[in-house]
C-alpha cells in the first residue's frame, strides 16, 4: 500500500485517488458507490455505442465515448462516469490528453441500473446546472427513453418513447 501524502479534503480528491475503474462518481461533494450493472444494462450500452458510433463515422460531427470515462465538473464538485458521452468536433476543448473530459459534453446518455433515482433526479439536476445540452435516460427493463433538451437553462422533455432511440444533437433515430 502507499502512503497518502496529503488528507484529502473533498470528496473529489478521494475520487481522484481511487484505483482505476472503481465504480463510483462524485455528485455535488458526495461519493457513490455503484454494484456491476446488470447484463440488460451493459447490453443496451453496447448495442448504443456501436450505432452511435457508426453513424458518427459517417458524419465527423464528434465523438463517442463509452463508460468508463471520468467526466469532471469540478465547478459542481462533481465526477461522473455516465454509460455513453457524446463531445462535438465543436467542444473537443474538453477532452484531455490524461483521458478524462473537463466540462460540459454536448449529450450523456445513462442506461438505468440499480440506482434510478440517481439518475432520474441528482443526476438530471447537475447535467442540468453544468450545461449538458441533451440528456437521454432509458429503463433497461421496459425499454422507455426519455430525452431532456436544455431551452433557457432548463431540462424539457422533449422526446420519449419506448423502443426508439432519438437524439436531435445526433440526429439519429433507431429502434431497440
Amino acid at each position: 500500500m502507499e502512503a497518502i501524502a496529503q488528507v484529502p479534503k473533498t470528496a473529489l480528491d478521494v475520487f481522484r485517488m481511487l484505483p482505476e475503474g472503481t465504480l463510483c462518481e462524485v455528485i455535488d461533494n458526495v461519493l457513490y458507490m455503484s454494484p456491476a450493472p446488470f447484463y440488460s444494462h451493459q447490453k443496451l450500452v453496447g448495442l448504443f455505442y456501436k450505432i452511435i458510433s457508426n453513424h458518427l463515422d459517417t458524419t465527423l460531427t464528434g465523438e463517442v465515448i463509452i463508460s468508463p470515462f471520468d467526466v469532471y465538473l469540478e465547478k459542481l464538485h462533481s465526477a461522473l462516469q455516465p454509460d455513453l458521452t457524446y463531445v462535438s468536433n465543436n467542444n473537443r476543448e474538453i477532452l484531455d490528453e490524461e483521458g478524462s473530459i473537463h466540462g460540459a459534453p454536448d449529450l450523456i446518455i445513462e442506461i438505468f441500473s440499480s440506482d434510478k433515482k440517481r439518475d432520474q433526479v441528482k443526476k438530471r439536476n447537475l447535467y442540468e446546472r453544468a450545461g449538458v445540452i441533451e440528456y437521454i435516460m432509458v429503463d433497461p427493463i421496459n425499454r422507455k427513453l426519455q430525452r431532456l433538451n436544455l431551452i433557457n437553462g432548463v431540462y424539457q422533455l422533449t422526446f420519449e418513447s419506448t423502443g426508439t432511440f432519438n437524439s436531435e444533437i445526433l440526429s439519429l433515430e433507431f429502434s431497440f
